[in-house]
């Protein structure tokens, strides 16, 4: 990303839910979910619900956040789906949750997270 960045290019993030597995599907990268991968999941969600964050939310929200990034795909598979993405972008989410993410190592230390957190 610093390098698209630097060079002044723009990213559009396709599957910023990771095939599923960030909103409870089974897949992560259009495969079966690991028990790793799931249990980072967990994790993430555990840290969401205290916060009272959606996982949708804070899956378009941290692939918006680095100023690289133009646009996102959601992939949503039914119609009623783009009204829950649209809602997700502007829900809020408090900078204490990217905070605790980062602090629990379940974001990379040097990732753009939203609001400057």
């Amino acid at each position: 990303m610093p390098q698209v960045a630097a060079k002044g290019l723009s990213i559009v993030v396709g599957g910023p839910y990771s095939s599923g597995a960030l909103v409870g599907g089974p897949n992560f990268e259009y495969a079966p979910a690991t028990s790793a991968v799931l249990a980072r999941v967990q994790a993430i969600k555990a840290i969401a619900d205290r916060h009272g964050v959606t996982m949708k939310a804070a899956g378009l929200q941290f692939s918006l956040a680095h100023p690289a990034v133009a646009a996102v795909i959601p992939g949503a598979s039914r119609p009623e789906r783009i009204a829950e993405d649209r809602a997700a972008l502007d829900a809020p989410v408090p900078v204490d949750f990217w905070r605790e993410l980062r602090a629990a190592g379940l974001v990379h230390a040097e990732a753009v997270l939203p609001h400057g957190a």
